[in-house]
């Protein structure tokens, strides 16, 4: 259940539909830019200085988060620069909340790394970065914050660091500035990095409308307003749309942009929709409206992944991972396999850099084929590594046939004119006759058959097709259906 946020907000998002920010251009070009960084290295105040208009929970009016004087919760705030409508997404710092970030990374078009200047990299610097590169971000300022409290030497060592870090990751433009939110030093040149970085990105705007939310909430009057980030298609008002994974169908009674009323929103607009034929305390951040039939939802996937390779402990047959597909996390059991003979054989550990992976969810999970997808071990402590790998979903089911490999080794105890006694393969009479039919092979290549049981201890007569001698190992493979 996503709590009531709308007395959070700095203004209310249904009565000021009518008011529009005076000096916008009509058609700015939407992007979404995350705040990343260790707790307490100046996210929410950086976004304090930059924004014009505040949304949903940001710059921390979230009563807990003053409370606790940390971000707790995706912030959303807004300012213009030059031909763009800049969204800010703050996310939390804190390694409890490392599934917020994830989310925020899921909606964002280009990045601003904090970094501060009296701490340096920490580990949630690192765990940022790397969520970041594995949902496909490759545009990042780094800002180094609060050099009013060390000298200009510690800002250079705390850049050189940073540089040293991101040297062979996948980011293709990298600005660095140097700030202090506080004294309001680099603010302008921070502007002008995300100017000369930020780049419009091709965005789907005649595909099946998708959009995952964020925050749900009530407005007296009004009903249900949800918020989000419309990735994919359009959306119009008194259209039908659907809810995921409740699969309820709504009307859209009004949009807006930050106070602008909206007839139609596109992919890249961050939104609020009035949904008031549903009830707040049935969404929950992850959830999707979407063009009815456009998503499934189902309890098994089968995904493509590449295993982090700063996490060494591998990937084992029923390992507990906390999965994101798009926006939405859930628990699920983890299991690793490889093709054999186009067989989808389990294998009990794997750490390889491609993984393919069954995953068995403890509830349906809303999706559709080419999600990304970012696993974690959440049960590890926040100075481990626990981004395990990030892939793409390949495969949407809701039972998935993979197969155990059972192999048998035995040795070639008499040999006989027409054939072999081989005993080993199996301990009594009624395994071994459930053996019989089954081809095995010596460790030469050699091939055979098993043909009967031999008297009453498991011992088995094998033709081959060439002479074998005693004392050869004879073994084989059985594959088992299992269904996850």
């Amino acid at each position: 259940m996503i709590s009531n946020r709308a007395k959070y907000l700095s203004f209310n998002p249904i009565d000021s539909i009518m008011s529009n920010p005076s000096g916008f251009i009509s058609t700015p070009i939407p992007i979404h830019v995350g705040l990343m960084g260790h707790i307490d290295h100046g996210k929410t105040a950086l976004a304090r200085v930059l924004s014009e208009r505040v949304s949903t929970a940001g710059l921390d009016k979230h009563p807990q988060a003053r409370a606790r004087g940390i971000t707790i919760d995706l912030g959303f705030t807004m300012f213009r620069l030059d031909k763009f409508l800049v969204t800010l997404v703050d996310a939390p710092g804190h390694a409890d909340l490392i599934r917020s970030v994830v989310a925020g990374a899921s909606i964002i078009d280009a990045a601003i790394l904090t970094v501060a200047a009296d701490e340096g990299p920490k580990v949630q610097t690192g765990e940022h970065i790397i969520v970041l590169e594995s949902m496909g971000i490759d545009t990042l300022v780094v800002a180094i914050t609060k050099i009013d409290l060390v000298d200009e030497k510690r800002v250079e060592q705390v850049e050189a660091q940073v540089k040293g870090i991101l040297q062979n990751l996948g980011f293709r433009r990298v600005e660095y500035v140097r700030v202090s939110a506080k004294q309001g030093i680099g603010v302008e040149d921070l502007r002008n990095a995300l100017l000369r970085v930020l780049t419009p990105r091709q965005r789907d705007r005649d595909g099946p409308f998708l959009m995952p939310i964020d925050h749900a909430f009530h407005v007296k009057g009004h009903g249900t307003v949800v918020t989000g980030t419309v990735l994919r298609g359009n959306v119009t008002v008194e259209e039908t749309i659907q809810l995921m994974p409740q699969d309820i169908l709504t009307r859209v009674r009004s949009i807006q942009t930050f106070g602008t009323p909206k007839e139609t929103a596109f992919a890249g607009d961050r939104v609020g929709i009035n949904i008031p034929d549903i009830e707040p305390d049935t969404i929950t951040r992850g959830n999707y409206l979407c063009q009815q039939g456009s998503l499934e939802n189902a309890s098994r996937l089968v995904v493509r992944v590449h295993r982090n390779p700063i996490y060494r402990k591998g990937i084992s047959k029923g390992m507990i991972l906390n999965a994101h597909v798009g926006m939405p996390s859930a628990s699920c059991e983890a299991y690793p396999f490889k093709i054999m003979d186009s067989r989808r054989v389990m294998v009990e550990k794997t750490d390889s850099e491609e993984v393919l992976l069954a995953l068995r969810f403890q509830r349906p999970i809303t999706c559709e084929r080419g999600m990304k997808v970012l696993l974690l071990r959440t049960d590890l402590g926040p100075t481990d590594m626990r981004i395990v790998g990030h892939g793409e979903v390949v495969e949407i089911s809701n039972s998935v046939l993979l197969y155990r490999r059972r192999a048998r080794t035995g040795r070639v105890s008499r040999v006989r004119d027409e054939d072999v006694l081989v005993e080993g393969l199996a301990s009594k009479k009624d395994t071994a006759q459930r053996l019989v039919g089954l081809q095995v092979q010596t460790e030469t290549g050699q091939l055979g058959v098993i043909k009967s049981t031999f008297g009453t201890k498991g011992v088995v007569r094998v033709s081959f097709d060439t002479q074998v001698p005693e004392n050869t190992e004879v073994f084989f493979e059985q594959f088992v259906e299992e269904r996850i």
